[in-house]
């Protein structure tokens, strides 16, 4: 996979690239770019603060860690659960000069993968998208732009100078957002 077609002359610096697999997140400033590979039933999650140019991705795997709940402080992988990864993701964007009220958020994965989890009757991919869709909702962040659900994998980079996050997927159109 390409992440930089420029081929002009000297002195030319690609961006910066930040990898964040399964768990992980990322919070950076223009010109980086933050990338995800290989999300299944796995949902990028993206925050943008706008004005202040600073952005993030959590690689969120499942939706709910239901049994820490009351110790928050103890989770050891925040951005694994999309119940802990919002926060987790807002408190590290707001240390770097983002404002809570300027944040938009763009979404990609969460696919059925799977056929159930935790002997529900949706995809832990249709789990994470309605988990993400609802904290979003209690946390008045606009869901500006979305791939998510089917049944195909997708990687994605997120470009904090653009906001763009760009999704690209076996056998389909590279798509933005």
């Amino acid at each position: 996979m390409s992440h930089h077609t420029y081929t002009g002359g000297a002195g030319f610096k690609p961006a910066p690239a930040i990898r964040v697999g399964i768990g992980e997140g990322a919070v950076a400033r223009s010109p980086d770019i933050i990338i995800a590979e290989g999300l299944g039933s796995c949902v990028a999650l993206c925050l943008y603060d706008v004005l202040q140019g600073v952005g993030g991705m959590a690689h969120i795997m499942l939706p709910h860690l239901s049994e820490c709940k009351s110790r928050k402080n103890s989770v050891p992988l925040p951005y694994l659960y999309a119940d802990f990864a919002l926060d987790a993701l807002l408190d590290e964007m707001e240390k770097s000069g983002a404002h809570r009220h300027n944040v938009i958020a763009k979404m990609a994965g969460g696919a059925r993968m799977f056929p159930v989890y935790n002997g529900a009757s949706t995809s832990v991919g249709e789990q994470n998208i309605a988990c993400i869709r609802e904290l979003l909702k209690k946390k008045l962040i606009p869901l500006v732009g979305a791939d998510i659900g089917g049944s195909h994998g997708r990687s994605v980079e997120f470009h904090v100078q653009s906001g763009k996050l760009v999704i690209m997927a076996i056998g389909r159109e590279l798509m933005e957002i």
